[in-house]
């Protein structure tokens, strides 16, 4: 299934609540709201339309974060990481519709239903995925009913039952982006079924491909349209032997950091030789063992190197041919890109001010084409 180009395209950052780029030694900070100011603002600097604001259940609270942020930026806008189930759908669509308007409607939300069950044990959920899923798919659904009902509302469902429930402040735009993921047949349908933009990790253009495909005929079955966002990491050399030099100079550090021990956050919770529980995680260590470049530029070193932990697909090479490989996947039917290099805030530059122009200028191209 393919979609047609056309100039709909959002380029989404991630903020790190602390500095530390990929293969580095963590910061002496556990949480700098300098450096979460600092990084902010230079990738609203170079043009990234949102910023992802993550969350786990040993993370700063994403919201938090977000209410920070929207003071001190203009633009940028906030895809905040959300685990549903742990606060009412009530609350959770007064808070994001309150940072909505302070922000003056830049506020987005991105559904987490939690990679690993002993991870989500952390918060105390003791449940499966399967059920979190279908949790999500309510709460989702109760919050949409907040941001969108003149009236008090009374719901009744397998999860959530309020009486006269009602908000006195709504999003901006009416409603807020609610972005949602997973690769399984539940996860996907939840997904048709609530979400405006589905998000899948860095994938090959067969796998991504079949994904967008999946996704947007979940949202058909619903009698919606979806968007489809892929994660990314990007390298990019004024030349392709220099791109591919410093992912070759990264994987070494990256191996040396684990061989002193050090484990992400997505291993937190897990014992060595655990396989990724995540079925996107499970799709990234495949990945790695398919072989060290797949396509025209996709690199898979960093999920060899984490175990498919993490979305850590990477695309190395010049602008033009990292551009390239980006105008396939928008082929297949994704128009968002989340897109972060291994070092925060000198990569945000480089990806905003020499891939996304490069990027921009081959959509114009194919429009003037199929005008």
């Amino acid at each position: 299934m393919t979609t047609p180009i056309n100039s709909d395209l959002e380029i989404v950052g991630i903020v790190n609540h602390r500095a530390g780029g990929v293969g580095d030694p963590p910061s002496a900070l556990d949480f700098d709201p300098d450096f979460i100011r600092e990084v902010a603002l230079a990738q609203e600097a170079a043009g990234y339309d949102r910023v992802l604001i993550a969350n786990a259940a040993t993370m700063p609270e994403s919201m938090a974060i977000g209410s920070f942020l929207a003071p001190q930026t203009s633009r940028l806008g906030f895809m905040m990481a959300h685990r549903p189930g742990f606060i009412a759908p009530t609350t959770a669509a007064r808070q994001l519709a309150t940072i909505d308007r302070l922000s003056k409607g830049r506020a987005g939300v991105h559904i987490i239903v939690g990679a690993d069950d002993r991870e989500v044990q952390a918060d105390g959920a003791f449940n499966t995925k399967e059920h979190r899923y279908r949790v999500a798919g309510e709460y989702v659904e109760v919050m949409r009913k907040i941001w969108s009902s003149p009236e008090p509302f009374d719901h009744q469902g397998e999860f959530y039952n309020v009486k006269g429930a009602h908000a006195l402040v709504r999003p901006e735009a009416g409603a807020i982006p609610v972005y949602f993921g997973g690769t399984s047949d539940l996860a996907l349908d939840m997904c048709g079924q609530w979400a405006d933009i589905y998000a899948l990790g860095g994938d090959t253009f067969a796998g991504a491909g079949a994904l967008a495909a999946r996704a947007h005929a979940a949202a058909a079955r619903h009698g919606r349209t979806i968007k489809v966002l892929m994660t990314m990491v990007i390298i990019v050399g004024e030349t392709e032997s220099a791109a591919h030099a410093r992912a070759a100079a990264l994987y070494e550090r990256v191996m040396a950091q684990i061989g002193a021990g050090a484990r992400g956050i997505m291993a937190a919770h897990e014992k060595d030789g655990d396989k990724p529980a995540a079925g996107a995680f499970q799709r990234m260590a495949a990945q790695a063992k398919e072989g060290e470049w797949l396509d025209r530029c996709l690199w898979t070193g960093l999920n060899k190197a984490y175990g498919g932990r993490g979305n850590n697909s990477v695309l190395v090479g010049t602008a033009s041919q990292v551009a390239d490989s980006l105008m396939e996947y928008r082929r297949l039917g994704i128009t968002r890109f989340l897109l972060r290099g291994p070092d925060q805030i000198n990569d945000a530059a480089i990806i905003g001010g020499r891939l996304v122009p490069k990027l921009r200028q081959m959509i114009a191209a194919q429009e003037a084409v199929t005008a």
